[in-house]
């Protein structure tokens, strides 16, 4: 395959929208999976982020999102940039939707399949650390076991915490069948000091 036909596969916002339904369902199937399905009904998803492996590619899609919305953050993490845009039209989720889209640059050492990867729910604490937030995350889902969830769904625990960040962000995340599911205490929006 040449540079050329290689540049057709670019991932492009319109290409996005349309694989919000299938990722919708693979969203559903993996909470259904870990039993928490309609626990999470009620919960809200900040943002969801995209995943992609060509950095032309994120520069493209950083254009176009420009055009859907406003860009609320910009950090250097690692030497990479991860934007966070706030679209002025919700993007339809199934049971839920979003108003916020992550677009991180790729990691040189990582592999990734062009499109949505993960979403961000937000639990209902005001306990803003990470063992606030696990708690808050084993009183919301109670069926949930810590070991069978470290064993098989790569259950991890994170305290990120860019440059221009207000506030801390820890965060539960788990991946179901490529799926990544996070669980943090604050909107997005809040963390990077936005205000809707």
């Amino acid at each position: 395959m040449n540079a050329e036909s290689k540049r057709q596969t670019k991932v492009t916002w319109e290409k996005l929208q349309l694989q919000t339904k299938v990722f919708s369902g693979k969203l559903s199937d993996a909470l259904g999976e870990l039993g928490i399905f309609e626990a999470c009904k009620d919960l809200q998803i900040d943002h969801i982020c995209v995943r992609i492996k060509n950095d032309q590619d994120v520069d493209v899609l950083k254009t176009q999102l420009l055009e859907k919305g406003q860009m609320i953050s910009s950090v250097n993490v690692n030497g990479r940039e991860i934007s966070m845009f706030q679209l002025d039209e919700a993007l339809d989720l199934g049971t839920w939707q979003t108003s916020a889209v992550e677009l991180p640059f790729p990691k040189s050492n990582h592999k990734y399949i062009d499109g949505w990867e993960h979403v961000e729910f937000v639990l209902d604490t005001k306990e803003n650390t990470i063992k606030g937030v696990r708690e808050a995350f084993m009183i919301k889902f109670p069926n949930l076991d810590l070991a069978m969830l470290k064993s098989d769904f790569s259950y991890s625990e994170d305290e990120p915490h860019a440059e221009g960040d207000q506030i801390p962000n820890p965060t539960v995340g788990l991946k179901v069948n490529g799926v990544g599911v996070k669980f943090h205490a604050n909107p997005i929006q809040v963390v990077v000091g936005f205000v809707v």
